[in-house]
């Protein structure tokens, strides 16, 4: 994938981690009308995601943590190699990312970014990545500042993910929180709520063709 115009330069400094849950068991808390299909919609989040970290670090640089067959399709036309999800919650999906970028190279500072950012702009995330890197390990909170959206240490193997409801202030006893005006990074959606705020952000491809076929499907 080559940078499109106006995104920022691909940086190598970190190894990004992004565990993507299977489309058939994400969302929990997402309800969309019943003419949108719910695990489509589930993977079009990701999608969009993914394709906005390619924006920002080469391919080699990415680690997906996925059991979903159709992200693992979509990571190996971009020749991303997934690691297997060991499907035991998003701790344990996040520690295996981890595991595999010490493999990797344990010298490389490694971000978690969470896998539903379908509003996720380049820019905002290479200046959310840039602005980590002054401190060891920093933490950038979700819209409400409830949640984690990206934390990030020098030292993959000292990193300790405690997300889940709450989890920015589990993840301040040993991060620097840094709030930041990068609306597309902390907008994550978990709820119509969120979804729909993000489309006033402005959704990537694969979720506005999502929300569009429902669209003119009712009409």
């Amino acid at each position: 994938m080559s940078n499109a115009p106006g995104s920022p330069a691909r940086t190598t400094t970190w190894h990004v981690i992004v565990p993507v849950k299977s489309r058939f068991r994400a969302k929990a808390r997402l309800l969309p009308p019943p003419e949108i299909d719910k695990p489509r919609l589930a993977l079009a989040l990701a999608l969009d995601t993914l394709e906005a970290v390619l924006q920002v670090i080469p391919p080699e640089r990415l680690i997906v943590v996925t059991e979903d067959d159709e992200v693992e399709a979509a990571m190996a036309r971009y020749d991303v190699r997934t690691v297997p999800d060991p499907a035991r919650g998003l701790n344990p999906a996040v520690q295996a990312g981890l595991a595999e970028a010490v493999r990797r190279d344990a010298t490389v500072p490694t971000a978690v970014l969470l896998g539903d950012l379908p509003a996720l702009q380049p820019a905002d995330l290479s200046a959310g990545l840039r602005a980590c890197a002054a401190t060891e390990s920093a933490l950038i909170p979700d819209h409400d500042g409830d949640g984690s959206v990206l934390m990030t240490h020098h030292d993959p193997s000292a990193l300790a993910p405690r997300f889940g409801r709450g989890s920015a202030a589990r993840h301040a006893r040993r991060c620097t929180v840094l709030e930041l005006d990068l609306p597309t990074l902390r907008h994550d959606v978990d709820d119509l709520e969120s979804l729909e705020r993000a489309v006033e952000l402005g959704v990537g491809r694969f979720t506005a063709e999502a929300l569009r076929d429902r669209a003119s499907g009712s009409a």
